[in-house]
């Protein structure tokens, strides 16, 4: 058996282990990229007992958390944290936070870094000992990202695409290449089919229930889009328009928008009128290459495979409103 276990794995293993009178230490946390203060902080709550237990955030975990990561996958950094020496064991949770694991595993030791109060850890109550470790200052997963964009990418740090998305009361989309993946399918009656994403929909629906507005600015008509806009009860559909630019300041005199509180997604040049005008601009992971040079964000996610909920999800985050959402559907 190695290092890395399933939770009911663990307690059985953990279960052994103190009938031998091992003092076993918890902790947990993303873990997304290994640093040197990682290491450090590692050391050191080994040093509180016998057996080291790592709490993972999986991927699902940390999306709850941070909607833009995690740079890497939770088996790639379940593998990096068991190779450490002063590792035990290692063993992923889905929560938001590692309070049912504690309760599960009941180890001796809980430790933090010294950014959490004591009083503030989750799961205290839980254990006979608590510690809050010394952060190790000039050590973090997010400075390394930022350091790692501002010397080899065009795009924005993380957290400037947070500050942006958090101004954002307007989302503008383009349709073919950002709500479906760009293919045309017509049938002999010459009637233009579309796939949309339920998830895309989604996003957009949670979206228009927070407050935020969105238009769709489309060259091609199609009857299938008015049927699916109808569906999540957007109104402001401008379809078989070249005058993209037109539609946008008609819509920003309409609300009385400021730049930095619209957000607008599209995928190809014609888009750019727009792109080029607004306070959040993103493009799909498959968009135009001129297109994704210029724009603040470029998802993860194909157009029509995600794409959309992505920025939805980005913009809900930085306003503290995805959560909300989660809870809700948690407790129906």
């Amino acid at each position: 058996m190695g290092k890395i276990l399933t939770q009911r794995e663990l307690k059985n293993k953990l279960e052994k282990l103190k009938k031998d009178s091992k003092k076993i230490v918890f902790t947990n946390g993303c873990f997304d990229i290994i640093h040197a203060g990682h290491v450090r902080y590692l050391k050191e709550a080994k040093s509180l007992g016998d057996i080291l237990v790592i709490g993972l955030n999986s991927d699902k975990s940390i999306k709850q958390i941070k909607p833009l990561r995690p740079i890497n996958s939770e088996n790639e950094r379940a593998e990096v944290l068991a190779s450490l020496e002063m590792v035990d064991f290692v063993a992923l949770f889905d929560e938001e936070t590692p309070y049912n694991l504690i309760k599960f595993l009941q180890p001796d030791v809980l430790v933090k870094g010294g950014d959490w109060k004591i009083e503030d850890i989750v799961g205290a109550e839980l254990v006979k000992e608590v510690y809050s470790l010394p952060y190790v200052e000039g050590f973090s997963t997010t400075g390394i990202i930022e350091k790692i964009l501002q010397k080899y990418s065009t795009k924005k740090p993380a957290n400037k695409i947070m500050d942006k998305a958090k101004k954002i009361k307007f989302l503008m989309l383009d349709v073919d290449g950002v709500l479906t993946s760009g293919g045309i399918i017509l049938d002999n009656e010459s009637n233009e089919l579309k796939i949309f994403n339920v998830r895309d929909g989604h996003g957009l629906v949670m979206l228009h229930k927070s407050g935020i507005n969105i238009a769709v600015i489309t060259g091609r008509y199609s009857k299938a889009l008015d049927r699916r806009m109808k569906e999540l009860g957007i109104t402001e559909v401008y379809q078989g328009t070249r005058e993209k630019l037109k539609i946008f300041n008609e819509i920003v005199k309409k609300y009385n928008l400021k730049k930095e509180e619209i957000a607008a997604m599209g995928d190809d040049i014609i888009d750019l009128s727009i792109l080029s005008r607004v306070g959040f601009s993103a493009s799909p992971q498959d968009g135009h290459e001129e297109v994704k040079k210029m724009v603040d964000y470029v998802t993860e996610k194909k157009a029509g495979e995600g794409a959309v909920r992505e920025i939805c999800d980005i913009i809900l985050q930085s306003k503290k409103l995805l959560g909300k959402f989660i809870n809700e559907y948690k407790n129906i």
